[in-house]
């Protein structure tokens, strides 16, 4: 009878969403909320607008994705549905994407994807199906501070860590995120594939395919997409000298080495792009791709902004080794930051993120709008 009465009186599983793409990092987030004795709910995300079936096939919202996060759900035994988000990740994130491409920039569409679309949908579908948090397999973490604001925090793998992505994140969203990877190593994350027989567990790991393109120039797909203007110009060198010409800045990038279509008889690198002109200057020259300093746009900041002269660490791209920064710049409002930098910092590129952290913890991040003070 007690435990009839004690099966009676317990309390029904807390509800989440997991998005659920098919690859193993959310495969696993999805198995060890299940594990902590979460009621999962499965989200596929169709993101891209696909052309043809093949392409589509082979996209990150073809079929084959949502059918493989269907038999992920399947084995895990929670619910899954598909929701297409294709409009609006056309809206929020492509159209901007090419609009920063065509003005010399180089955008980082999963940044926006996150900020804008991603992380929405699935707060949405959690409103929908009485889930209060949602989860993905990025590699950060999450925690609150002694206030009780949300934070966020490098994974604890530094070769996968994600939370450069993440920094858009307003902190409203942040508060009902959980990211069950966080922890763990991406060894750590296949061996539990593998211990527990998922069927996606020798599935290749993906490579942001929604943000590939013809022959994978996502720049070019794009201004095909929108019937956008190719800016052409003159490849020259730091002295004016003419080395050649191009169809249009948008496929070129700051510290770009390859691809450039010109030949010197030297290693060179792009050092500046003028979308007036459409001059794309390269060198040979140690360090003429760094900058001293930089400013960033659209900052959110994951706790009070710092103040002219607070130090930090900055990260300028994925995967870069963060440098000492001191705050040389701060508007009122604390959306527009300007750094300076300990050292000269490679590759400084405006679209790109400016990421400020004090150890492992997000401090804020926002677009990089120029090199330089």
């Amino acid at each position: 009878m007690s435990g009839v009465l004690k099966q009676a009186g317990a309390r029904p599983a807390p509800r989440i969403v997991v998005g659920l793409s098919g690859g193993i990092d959310s495969t696993v987030a999805a198995l060890l909320l299940r594990e902590q004795g979460f009621e999962v709910v499965g989200v596929t995300l169709r993101l891209r607008p696909c052309g043809d079936a093949d392409s589509a096939r082979r996209s990150c919202c073809g079929p084959d994705v949502v059918e493989t996060a269907g038999a992920v759900a399947a084995q895990l035994g929670i619910r899954h549905y598909a929701v297409d988000c294709r409009e609006k990740f056309e809206r929020a994130v492509l159209e901007p994407c090419w609009r920063s491409l065509e003005a010399g920039e180089t955008p980082n569409p999963c940044v926006g994807c996150n900020a804008a679309v991603r992380f929405d949908e699935l707060l949405a579908v959690g409103r929908a199906v009485g889930a209060e948090e949602v989860a993905t397999g990025h590699y950060a973490r999450g925690g609150v501070d002694r206030a009780g604001r949300p934070q966020l925090l490098r994974g604890a793998d530094a070769d996968k860590d994600q939370s450069y992505f993440l920094h858009a994140l307003a902190p409203e969203t942040l508060a009902r995120v959980r990211f069950p990877l966080g922890a763990l190593t991406k060894p750590e994350v296949r061996d539990l594939a593998r211990a527990r027989g998922l069927v996606n567990a020798g599935r290749a790991e993906s490579q942001d395919v929604c943000f590939a393109g013809p022959e994978g120039h996502f720049a070019e797909f794009l201004r095909q997409r929108y019937g956008g203007r190719a800016t052409p110009g003159v490849i020259v060198d730091e002295a004016g000298r003419v080395l050649g010409r191009h169809d249009g800045i948008h496929r070129f990038t700051i510290g770009q080495r390859r691809g450039l279509g010109v030949a010197t008889g030297e290693r060179v690198r792009v050092v500046a792009i003028d979308p007036a002109s459409g001059r794309v200057v390269v060198s040979g020259r140690a360090g003429a791709a760094c900058s001293e300093a930089c400013r960033a746009a659209g900052f959110v900041w994951h706790r009070e902004p710092l103040g002219v002269g607070a130090r930090a660490e900055a990260q300028v791209r994925y995967r870069q080794r963060p440098v000492a920064a001191a705050v040389a710049a701060l508007s009122a409002d604390g959306r527009e930051v300007g750094v300076t930098f300990a050292e000269p910092v490679f590759g400084v590129t405006p679209g790109q993120s400016l990421v400020l952290y004090e150890g492992d913890l997000v401090l804020g991040g926002g677009t990089i709008c120029r090199a330089g003070p």
